[in-house]
């Protein structure tokens, strides 16, 4: 099994930071597609934990809230309809007006379960599982169009002369992975107590201070990278490195309440999309804010 994940990571890890370096339109497409594939596992779970979403139509939604996200980020870049569709929509944001149509679209067809109690918990976790997912994972787009306070993401940056979305994209995935097997490695040879047993059982204290110190360093190489004082890893590091935990956590939360293992099979080694993207939907979002409020990040 070990040697199974080793060779998919091999494959799929330079695919990823080759997409992270050539940026847009690859990414958003990258992103797209993810999107729709964990979209696919979230509603398998969701179904088989009994809560019966509405699957074509959740599905459909999922997509229109996650192409809207995506649009919002790359808003920049746009032009034509989406253009249109942006300045429309300028007010409360092209999100909140797509997952606005998805509360009630999803809200309607909950009407059709005879019992009361099963159409309201059907139409609350179809909203948690677009808002989960699409919602969450174009924040992914959004780190990669941050830029310092004084530009914007193609302001190039750091000793290497990156672009500045490059580098924070970079960041993002450094101090997830980076945190991923420091907690790894640490809790394999080291955990003896364990962090939350009734949702993971294998996940440790130990393990959780083996990731954040992995993430520092990883975020120290972030910071270099993008031209940023050192001192951000001290800050950047434990925050998106323990926010991936938590994201960890939130979807064998969602495992556990359907009885599955994995979300799905499509990654040899590795389960379904949803158990690589889980870290990422909860670090993301944090990432950004982090470079957004603290760092004073253009976008």
């Amino acid at each position: 099994m070990l040697r199974t994940r080793l060779l998919t990571a091999a494959v799929l890890a330079p695919i990823i930071l080759v997409t992270a370096v050539l940026g847009e339109p690859w990414l958003s497409l990258l992103v797209g597609l993810v999107i729709f594939l964990a979209l696919v596992e979230v509603i398998g779970l969701l179904d088989a934990a009994g809560f019966q979403p509405p699957q074509v139509l959740m599905l459909a939604a999922g997509i229109l809230v996650g192409g809207a996200t995506i649009v919002a980020a790359n808003q920049g870049f746009v032009g034509a309809l989406l253009s249109s569709l942006l300045s429309a929509t300028a007010i409360p944001g092209l999100p909140v007006v797509a997952f606005a149509a998805a509360v009630v679209v999803l809200g309607i067809a909950s009407f059709t379960r005879l019992d009361p109690r099963s159409g309201f918990l059907t139409w609350a976790t179809s909203m948690f599982g677009v808002a989960y997912v699409a919602l969450l994972a174009p924040f992914i787009v959004l780190v990669a169009h941050l830029g310092p306070p004084d530009g914007g993401s193609g302001t190039t940056v750091g000793a290497l002369g990156l672009r500045a979305g490059t580098t924070w994209m970079l960041s993002l995935l450094l101090v997830v992975w980076g945190y991923d097997t420091g907690a790894y490695a640490a809790g394999r040879w080291f955990g003896r107590r364990q962090l939350i047993p009734h949702i993971s059982p294998s996940k440790t204290v130990e393990g959780v201070g083996g990731g954040i110190a992995t993430a520092i360093v990883a975020a120290a190489i972030g910071a270099w990278l993008g031209g940023l004082p050192l001192w951000h890893a001290l800050f950047m590091g434990p925050l998106v490195g323990l926010a991936a935990q938590a994201g960890d956590l939130a979807e064998s939360m969602l495992k556990r309440a359907a009885n599955r293992k994995e979300s799905g099979y499509l990654i040899p080694g590795h389960g379904g999309m949803l158990d690589r993207l889980d870290s990422f939907l909860f670090a993301a979002p944090v990432l950004a804010g982090y470079a957004l409020l603290v760092v004073g990040a253009g976008t």
